[in-house]
């Protein structure tokens, strides 16, 4: 095998995210999100950390999905796992919903 391409990803809580941002995830088809991903069972969502908010979709990336993409990024993870039990990021803000 040649070198494969491997990438990080960090497990953080969907609390991370607002209530309507978390919505328009479950509503949405994945194919349909402002950002590449998909669902994680019923846990959570996977998404790659975009570092642009380049509209993969229709919609920008809501500001708070971004914000923690950007984190993300800035410390060197690819993508994100948003996990309703993930721990929570100081650094990051969080809501109770």
């Amino acid at each position: 095998m040649s070198n494969p391409d491997v990438r990080n990803f960090v497990v953080v809580s969907t609390a991370h995210l607002t209530e309507p941002t978390a919505r328009c995830l479950d509503r949405t088809p994945a194919n349909q999100w402002p950002c590449l991903g998909g669902p994680y069972g019923e846990y959570g969502w996977f998404v790659y950390a975009h570092d642009e908010n380049s509209h993969a979709g229709p919609d920008p990336i809501p500001d708070d999905l971004f914000g923690v993409m950007t984190w993300g990024r800035k410390h060197g993870f690819d993508y994100i796992l948003f996990d309703c039990d993930g721990d929570l990021i100081e650094d990051l803000s969080s809501h109770d919903w």
